[in-house]
């Protein structure tokens, strides 16, 4: 198959075309359009293919994917092609078909201004933050890049983002080129070339003065164009550090919605934008307190139950199994009555509560010292039999069982292993 000549080279800003002969073709078990030539982009160098359409003789096809294979471009098909569009592509006639191309032109605009964004924000970390480019992947939504360290501090990604926006801002020409061997060994380039390259040699993108970078994707034609860079997401990711990074309208979308947030929350808060810090530490120091009072009467409440439940106890030697339903199920409130009642010895405890949201019955057992219930396999055993899920060790267990589970099934259930 013939390589495709790459019109996206000459004018990226262009995104329709017209050209002659088409033939049929396949990429990953998906049928294509390859052409002689044509304006749509391939996915590659981290930047994704093209979408469009085609229109082929009087029939039009709509381009899901554009990828390239032993320097042939395939325009992947959305879906299946008609019988009349595979006749025309398998006929005589294919070979000179009129076809007419059109380039989603707002994703291509785009992906020119991620990709061009991209080469700048590197060059303004290697220069800014000595943190060079390993890897970029510019995504339909949120771009990234991999650098060569495991962290960056704030102030760097600071400067590093000031940078970029300076030269934004100063609308220099970004320009492509093809420099011949000698020319290309006296650029300072921010990396180097693949090993691959075209038959017209080493295509180089330049932002004036500020960057020199092999690559053969779409790009702005002045740096203005970017309209502005922002560092979004920073995370840690296989020894590296990535970066996620908006540009143009993306940008611009961002803000606008973090904005809505913030003002979203400033209304809940009934307060400024830039009160909110305050306000949340205040909201913080107040449910501190309250679960400071929460935890207080809980401790009472299980105090003055499980008091009253281990005196109304026989002096009997036990052991005794004790089950309490609570309502609601709080699981600490349970935990608290568990932990209370078997401070006699001669207690297992089943102390029992429904879960607000699923209905579910949340049971807590523990032992006191004196008594021999394995507690998590009685737990395993009985979520086992019931459709539940739990465990826990020998002296305390927890489970979650079905809406409906019987305490007193339990109990008695617990009474039987005892008395094993």
């Amino acid at each position: 198959m013939n390589h495709t000549e790459k019109l996206y080279w000459a004018d990226a800003q262009a995104t329709s075309f017209e050209t002659r002969g088409a033939s049929l073709g396949a990429h990953a078990g998906k049928p294509s359009v390859v052409l002689a030539q044509t304006m749509f982009y391939p996915e590659g160098g981290g930047q994704l293919g093209d979408l469009g359409t085609l229109t082929l003789g009087p029939h039009v096809v709509r381009i899901a994917d554009t990828q390239v294979e032993d320097g042939a471009i395939h325009h992947v098909i959305d879906g299946d092609l008609s019988p009349d569009v595979l006749e025309l592509l398998r006929g005589g006639a294919a070979a000179d078909v009129s076809v007419r191309g059109a380039v989603d032109e707002s994703r291509r605009r785009d992906h020119m201004v991620q990709h061009t964004a991209q080469h700048a924000l590197s060059r303004a970390l290697a220069n800014a933050a000595r943190a060079g480019t390993v890897s970029a992947r510019l995504g339909a939504t949120s771009c990234t890049i991999d650098l060569d360290r495991p962290g960056l501090s704030d102030a760097d990604l600071h400067r590093a983002e000031d940078l970029v926006n300076s030269v934004v801002m100063s609308d220099v020409p970004v320009v492509t080129s093809f420099p011949s061997p000698d020319e290309l060994a006296k650029l300072d380039l921010r990396k180097q070339p693949n090993a691959e390259k075209s038959a017209a040699g080493v295509r180089v993108v330049s932002i004036e003065g500020f960057d020199v970078t092999p690559c053969g994707g779409t790009h702005c034609t002045r740096s203005g164009q970017i309209g502005q860079v922002r560092i979004v997401a920073t995370e840690k990711y296989k020894g590296m550090l990535r970066i996620t990074f908006h540009a143009g309208q993306r940008a611009l979308g961002d803000a606008r919605s973090r904005h809505d947030l913030l003002a979203k929350l400033a209304a809940d808060l009934t307060c400024g934008p830039q009160d909110i810090p305050a306000a949340v530490a205040k909201l913080r120091a107040e449910l501190k307190a309250m679960r400071d009072k929460l935890e207080s009467a809980r401790s009472e409440v299980a105090d003055h139950v499980g008091r009253s439940l281990r005196d109304a106890l026989p002096e009997t030697p036990g052991p005794h199994v004790v089950p309490v339903m609570r309502l609601p199920g709080d699981l600490a409130g349970l935990r608290a009555l568990a932990v209370e009642l078997t401070k006699d010895p001669r207690i297992v405890a089943l102390v029992a509560g429904h879960d607000e949201g699923s209905g579910e019955v949340v049971l807590v057992v523990q032992r006191g010292e004196g008594a021999k219930l394995d507690c998590g396999a009685f737990v395993q055993s009985q979520t086992k039999a019931r459709g539940g899920r739990g465990g826990g060790r020998p002296e305390r267990a927890e489970g979650r069982f079905p809406r409906g589970t019987s305490l007193e099934e339990l109990t008695a259930a617990a009474r039987e292993s005892l008395a094993v």
